[in-house]
């Protein structure tokens, strides 16, 4: 597919367009988004607070923009995919800290994020990427909140309810500066039953099925936060604590099985503690300024099944330290960053492993030049390791650099290079046992060599007639990449699985043409956007699960009466482009649509309003980017209200 619609971009680019850098119109420099990274100057997306859907996973919110996908797993689990890169090679932060989950070793476990309560949400690529955190040849998606804030508070009481055909949800804020501290506290449940599917999605021994049986998910949220914002600089404490139950929509059973999937209970509970310290001190001796984190998070999960239950843990204190070396010719950073994990596991796929992950990076930009050349190194020592004595360690080096200017005033490029290291997760590792969610039984190898990623990247921004247009072309090299390889031999009824390594090549485009249009009662902001990827392996065969080329349009308008009208049709391609272990995936279309009306109710009190559709054309929808897309397609049509109140005081 990649072959052929590349020539359709290359043909506009010779005739001038853009580059791939877009932002929404969140300003990321604002004293309230002190938790973005601040290195990141052109975020590829900002997504503002008021497009997120607090009920859907991540991935899931972002599948819209360009060059992000969604490997879903029912309800609760959406995980982020750029530029058809997952795990741990796309990392998910929250205000610049990475999650404490286990997303980054397996396709059915989820983010352990929350999206109530949030600023906005930041994708970032290239140097800023690389410094903040190692192994990320995806990239980056931080989700940022003012939990902990160097600005002081205004006072604000909020209160939100959610409903949808197949649950609810109640989320409940406050914020409030007292004896010149801030306080952030906030609370917030959902609950999901089992969702509906499209007419003939799905069929089970020959029967229809009008719902997905073990789809539904159940969550609460807590956060505390106290920071004290002052001439130095700030300082502050929270703590984070999550309860879940999701449903596992599928899992393998043994040959031997052939009991109904109503009467086959599978879900995993979660619980996770996080406690974080992070703070800045500004004007130290030899620094303009010290930026620090000290993060304590353990996470559990227990899967439960008929015939017993695992355990999988994860606990990870992690230390972070930043120094501000500014001066008028360069922006510099230097970070110092420490990770040790213990992940006992009981009855599981994987042995108890342990890890420690030690990091220095450095950042350079240029100041008041014409055009601007951005360079992050980064050296990586890991060490991983299980009881059984099984061990691997290594050293990297990783390092990215850009190149930024401006042609003319309406047109503005970029050429990047990244060279990236990555170790083996502790799954590619040291797994070892039966993994139904996966439907393998899989074995890793502690004798893996380090995946190394080299992405070439051309992007270009060219504005004419107030019409907006932006594409990005990159190509990416990946050394061994890691990935799980079926073998013809099967063990107690599930197919053997190998992790193994095979050099891949990841190339592909995203263009996108925007404009708004100002009439007598308001804005409308029109979108529209392509994006195409092909990875292959040295030996011409394909790379499991990659996502299909895409075509998104989107529409916005706001008019001078409070009200916005939203719509975003995403069609997806066939994926005709498989591996030996894979389906095709037929094309489909996704509709969805929203109304959001704000009613003014008093001094500084709002009434928020929103209703929305999700899958409106109730289409059979399953993404390649799957492990179990034949088994659990998508919801079919969703219809939802949002009603929030808040105050100003």
């Amino acid at each position: 597919m990649y072959k052929y619609t590349l020539l359709i971009p290359l043909l506009v680019v010779c005739s001038s367009v853009s580059f791939g850098e877009t932002t929404s119109d969140v300003n990321v420099s604002s004293p309230i988004f002190t938790n973005s990274i601040y290195e990141s100057k052109y975020p590829s997306h900002a997504i503002n607070k008021e497009e997120i859907n607090t009920y859907q996973s991540i991935g899931s919110n972002l599948k819209k923009y360009s060059g992000i996908s969604n490997a879903d797993y029912g309800n609760a689990i959406g995980q982020p995919v750029i530029r058809g890169l997952t795990g741990d090679r796309t990392r998910v932060l929250s205000d610049g800290i990475q999650l404490n989950d286990l997303s980054h070793i397996s396709a059915d476990h989820a983010n352990n994020v929350n999206l109530n309560n949030i600023s906005f949400i930041e994708v970032i690529k290239g140097p800023s990427s690389l410094f903040s955190y190692g192994a990320t040849s995806g990239g980056i998606i931080n989700v940022v909140s003012d939990i902990i804030s160097n600005a002081k508070y205004d006072s604000l009481f909020k209160i939100d309810y959610l409903t949808i055909n197949n649950g609810y949800g109640h989320n409940l804020l406050i914020k409030e500066h007292l004896l010149n501290t801030n306080l952030f506290f906030s609370f917030s449940n959902k609950h999901l039953d089992n969702y509906s599917l499209p007419d003939g999605a799905l069929f089970e021994e020959g029967v229809k099925k009008k719902t997905k049986s073990n789809s539904d998910y159940k969550n609460q949220n807590f956060k505390l936060g106290l920071s004290f914002p002052r001439e130095w600089g700030y300082f502050g404490i929270t703590f984070e604590n999550t309860d879940g139950v999701y449903g596992i929509p599928f899992h393998a059973e043994e040959e031997e099985e052939h009991e109904e999937e109503e009467e086959h209970r599978i879900f995993s509970k979660v619980e996770s503690e996080t406690y974080t310290l992070k703070g800045k001190y500004n004007h130290p001796i030899f620094f303009n300024s010290i930026d620090y984190f000290y993060k304590d998070s353990n996470y559990f999960l227990k899967e439960h099944e008929e015939d017993g239950s695992a355990s999988l843990n994860n606990n990870s204190k992690e230390l972070s330290i930043k120094f501000d070396l500014d001066n008028e010719r360069f922006e510099r950073k230097l970070l110092m960053q420490y990770n040790h994990r213990k992940s006992p596991m009981t009855n599981a796929y994987l042995p108890s492993s342990e890890s420690y992950e030690r990091s220095v990076s450095y950042f350079t930009r240029t100041k008041n030049k014409s055009y601007e050349i951005d360079f992050a190194g980064r050296y990586d020592s890991n060490v991983r390791y299980t009881r059984e004595t099984q061990r691997y360690g290594d050293t990297s080096l990783s390092f990215a650099t850009s190149y930024s200017s401006k042609l003319n005033t309406s047109l503005f490029y970029t050429v990047g290079y990244a060279h990236t290291s990555r170790s083996p997760a502790i799954s590619e590792l040291f797994a070892n046992g039966s993994h139904g969610p996966t439907q393998r039984f899989e074995r890793g190898d502690s004798k893996l060599n380090r995946e190394v990623s080299r992405n070439i990247e051309l992007g270009l921004q060219y504005n004419v007639n107030d019409i907006d247009i932006v594409f990005n072309l990159y190509r990416n090299n990946i050394n061994d990449y890691i990935f799980l390889a079926d073998q013809s031999t099967s063990t107690n009824g599930k197919t053997d699985a190998n992790w193994s390594q095979k050099n891949a090549v990841f190339q592909g485009f995203e263009v996108s043409v925007s404009k708004e249009y100002i009439t007598d009662n308001g804005i409308i902001e029109i979108k529209l956007s392509r994006d195409d990827i092909s990875a292959t392996f040295d030996d011409n065969t394909y790379v499991p699960r990659i996502t299909p080329a895409r075509n998104i349009l989107s529409a916005k308008y706001n008019d001078s009466d409070n009200t916005q009208y939203s719509l975003n049709l995403i069609h997806a391609e066939s994926q005709g482009d498989f591996s030996s272990i894979e389906k095709k995936t037929n094309s489909y279309v996704n509709l969805s649509a929203g109304v959001t009306k704000i009613f003014p109710i008093g001094t500084n009190q709002n009434l928020t309003l929103d209703i929305h559709a999700n899958n409106l054309l109730n289409k059979t929808i399953r993404n390649h980017e799957s492990f179990v897309k034949d088994n659990v397609p998508t919801p079919g049509a969703q219809f939802g209200m949002f009603l929030s109140f808040d105050y100003d005081y």
